[in-house]
């Protein structure tokens, strides 16, 4: 709005300096646009010019006037001076112009000059002819010419307000006198004040179509001007930006845009098509472009005004991205941008994307898209996943510093073993190695070698660290077609060689889908099970076997089953639940059914229950149990809970404290299956614990077995050494029972005595094992 009121406000300016006729006043720029605009009426001064000057001077000779021939002369020469600068100007406009032509301000001079000159000699010609002759015929004859000049002249382009000031004195004054004096009256008065009047008419017309003209170009200079500073910022722009009309020729492109296609210039007098300017592009001319399909294309999209871009590659291999935008009124704006770069840092990010950042190598990413592609080409290829053996132990002990010079070894191992081969760093410790065209047979065979490699001792410094693996082998096409089919075949494979102890190779058969699947079903049967409270709980009693009496049940987890699949067995079931983090809830819904149903058993009667170590780990395991027992009115001395031997031992530290604050609030604690692991008997001599239960694997056989009835006697003279309750568990003989009272066991369960019952069934098992245990008692005593 400011840029429009400052043009108002110039182009008020300059009408005033008009009506004043204060030309010096204007601009040097509107001074030469005034003046070039006189180049365009030469051819008509040329023809009409020349034409008015004869009838004039036939005017003056019919008269027999001198002094009119004189003025006729006068006449001719301001004739002469301006078709002469209108010819110069009209030369100038088209280039044309010699070396030595005269400036514009020269040949604005000379055209104000020749019209003045041509006014008086009118003028006099009028006069001299009024005054001196009385043919009509002439008289007539100049007043039209004369009239005819002062209403062209004043009213067309070329006129000047000081040119129809000057005919008011040289032509209106003397002729309207000469009218009011030698016409007959009062026509010779009307004349004579016509004339003048309409001279005064003329010099308001010639002021007024002047200062339009000056106003148009007082318009149109701004409009340069602004033009101007817009091609210049344009120009400025670090962005390449080109500006197209309707037409798609080129109104505005700047030096950034010219330099990326190779141009130096254009002729702006006459823009190119851009399509031309892209075609004759220098940057563009060996490049790998379809143009035609890319003009084909743009062709469409403009016509429907749609935006459009595009993709060209310049002949040094740079990246231009053209993007074409409608502009709201007319007109298209194209930018151009060098992504080379942009393009190289995204291939670059992309390299990394599929690299594994500390060995440099292949990511489990750029494994599935290898995959893809080889197995997209139909090529036979095995897949070899290896996962180290102990390196989270590796990383414990040494550090994360050297575990990254060990995994950036082992890359560096498995890539030397043979040549060519893709290897690639799958997560932590998992690697993936690619061996094309091969069959099982060199797949194990490499698989082999890769062993050997990685088991030989690493050296940092001075630590020596030596590591094993396991390998799972897949072979495409038969074991995946895919690179997810593939990949889940290789690491089923591996699953089955990490089962195994030690390094081991395994390769895939469609045996382990099935165990797999089966495996996936279980655990997601076990998990809604434990969720829905799909547990049932049987119970079996153990004998005291110096009364003969049930002192205590143990309560153990059953599957309740019902889902519509196959029953699955206790171990299997609470090996899921310890592996999902869901042996609280196990216990949980253990100790719902079992701790009510010991409340309303004899009070001397105990209640037994399996607990796991990571069941421990959780500080508030000890003050859920007692709020358990506090509500259903159960005494912690009732309650005691059994721990597996192997978890125990493996996970001792984190137990220690919930086990120590139990076995002080009087809950008793018993090793469970002890003898079927790797005690530390010094351990065990400073674990917070109660109670033994000697594994059957121990008792199973130990009767007709001298040495295994010593082994399960030594662990009952361990027990007794340090003070705990002994439980055998598992006597289904009456063998096994009489080994188990002579080597001093306090209680004993298993098939011999009562099997595992329903809580219904419970009393009948009691008297059973009762029955069981008096009449061995009997044998014994006789």
């Amino acid at each position: 709005m400011r840029m429009v009121d400052l043009l108002k406000q110039r182009a008020a300016g300059l009408r005033d300096a008009i009506v004043r006729g204060e030309l010096a006043d204007l601009p040097s720029a509107l001074q030469a646009e005034l003046t070039r605009d006189i180049g365009n009426y030469y051819s008509a001064f040329a023809a009409v010019g020349p034409f008015s000057a004869l009838i004039a001077i036939a005017a003056a000779i019919a008269a027999r006037s001198a002094v009119a021939l004189a003025f006729a002369g006068i006449a001719l020469l301001g004739l002469a001076l301006v078709v002469r600068a209108c010819r110069d100007v009209a030369r100038q406009n088209h280039g044309r112009a010699r070396a030595d032509s005269p400036s514009l301000p020269r040949l604005e001079t000379r055209f104000v000059a020749g019209s003045v000159l041509v006014s008086a000699g009118l003028g006099g010609i009028t006069t001299a002819i009024l005054v001196q002759s009385s043919l009509l015929i002439a008289q007539a004859v100049v007043m039209m010419v004369t009239l005819g000049v002062l209403a062209i002249a004043n009213g067309s382009g070329p006129g000047r307000p000081q040119v129809a000031r000057v005919q008011l004195f040289v032509i209106a004054w003397p002729v309207g006198v000469a009218l009011i004096l030698c016409w007959p009256q009062p026509w010779g008065v009307a004349a004579g004040v016509g004339l003048l009047a309409f001279s005064a008419l003329c010099v308001l017309m010639a002021q007024r179509s002047f200062a339009i003209r000056m106003e148009l170009l007082a318009g149109r200079e701004a409009q340069a001007a602004e033009r101007a500073r817009l091609d210049s910022a344009v120009q400025n722009l670090g962005q390449a930006v080109a500006v197209l009309d309707n037409g798609l020729n080129v109104v505005v492109i700047n030096r950034t845009a010219l330099g990326l296609l190779g141009i130096d210039a254009i002729n702006t007098a006459d823009p190119p098509l851009f399509s031309d300017l892209l075609a004759m592009a220098p940057a563009f001319r060996t490049s790998a472009i379809d143009r035609e399909r890319f003009f084909d294309n743009a062709r469409l999209l403009v016509a429907a005004r749609q935006p459009f871009n595009a993709v060209m590659r310049r002949d040094d291999d740079r990246i231009i991205d053209l993007d074409c935008q409608p502009m709201p009124d007319a007109g298209w704006v194209i930018t151009l941008r060098d992504s080379t770069g942009e393009r190289n840092a995204i291939a670059e990010l992309n390299r990394e994307m599929r690299r594994c950042p500390v060995t440099g190598l292949p990511n489990r990413r750029a494994v599935m898209e290898e995959l893809e592609r080889r197995l997209a080409a139909g090529d036979s290829l095995a897949l070899l996943v290896i996962d180290l053996d102990g390196f989270k132990q590796i990383n414990d002990r040494h550090g994360h510093a050297l575990g990254d010079r060990l995994i950036t070894r082992i890359g560096f191992r498995l890539r030397t073993v043979e040549p060519g081969l893709f290897t690639a760093r799958l997560g932590s410790d998992e690697f993936a190695v690619l061996l094309p065209a091969a069959n099982a047979d060199a797949a194990l065979a490499l698989a082999g070698r890769m062993l050997d490699t990685l088991e030989q001792t690493a050296l940092f410094g001075e630590a020596e660290v030596q590591i094993g693996a396991g390998i799972g082998v897949a072979i495409a096409p038969e074991d995946g077609r895919d690179a997810e089919a593939l990949l889940r075949a290789a690491d089923l494979a591996l699953l089955a060689a990490k089962a195994q102890p030690g390094s081991h190779i395994c390769r895939f058969l469609p045996q382990l889908q099935a165990q797999a699947a089966r495996a996936a079903s279980v655990d997601v049967r076990v998990r809604r099970g434990l969720r829905d409270g799909r547990i049932d709980v049987a119970y079996q009693p153990l004998i005291d076997l110096a009364s003969g009496r049930a002192v205590a049940i143990e309560a153990l987890a059953r599957w309740q089953g019902g889902d519509g699949f196959d029953p699955i067995a206790p171990g299997e079931f609470v090996r899921v639940a310890e592996a999902r983090g869901l042996v609280g809830t196990l216990r949980r819904l253990v100790m719902d059914r079992a701790v009510p149903l010991a409340v309303r058993l004899d009070p001397d009667m105990n209640l037994w229950i399996s607990a796991s170590v990571a069941d421990l780990r959780e500080p508030g395991m000890v003050d859920e149990i007692l709020a358990d027992l506090a509500r259903a009115g159960l005494a912690p001395q009732r309650l005691a809970l059994e721990i597996t031997e192997t978890s125990l031992m493996a996970d001792e530290r984190a137990c220690l404290a919930n086990l120590a604050r139990l076995v002080a609030l009087g809950v008793g604690v018993a090793m469970d299956d002890f003898g079927s692991g790797f005690s530390s008997l010094d351990r065990l001599r400073r674990l917070p614990i109660n109670a033994l239960k000697i594994s059957q694997s121990l008792l199973s056989g130990a009767p007709g077995n001298a040495a295994a009835a010593d082994i399960f006697r030594i662990a009952a003279d361990l027990g007794h050494s340090l003070g705990l309750m002994l439980v055998a568990e598992g006597v289904e003989t009456r063998a096994e029972l009489d080994l188990a009272r002579a080597a001093g066991i306090h209680r004993v369960q298993g098939f011999a005595l009562a099997a595992p019952v329903a809580e219904a069934d419970l009393p009948e098992a009691i008297a059973q094992a009762e029955r069981a245990a008096a009449a061995g008692l009997l044998r014994a005593a006789s």
